[in-house]
């Protein structure tokens, strides 16, 4: 079974495979995240893992910095970088 990403802010609930980049996901089942650079330097597309953080890809050491940079507590992600592994529920935060 395909990992589910469940979009609160919408509630949609789509299936991916797993290994999916997130933004992938959000584009295609048209998700309301705002995608500014796509390449984790902007902030715009910042959320909230709800449930399933430990069904993502690790941060990186650039997106880790700028999260920090922010005071973002550990359950918050750019969408841009994360990596779907499994079921997750997120929430879109914006900057």
């Amino acid at each position: 079974m395909s990992p589910r990403v469940h979009f609160l802010l919408e509630d949609l609930l789509v299936e991916a495979p797993a290994g999916t980049p997130l933004q992938r996901i959000a584009d295609a089942a048209g998700a309301d995240i705002t995608f500014g650079c796509r390449t984790g330097s902007c902030g715009t597309c910042r959320v909230r893992v709800v449930e399933g953080l430990e069904h993502c890809s690790e941060a990186g050491p650039e997106e880790r910095d700028f999260l920090k940079g922010l005071d973002a507590p550990p359950d918050q992600r750019l969408a841009c970088q994360v990596i779907v592994l499994g079921d997750v529920a997120i929430d879109y935060l914006g900057l």
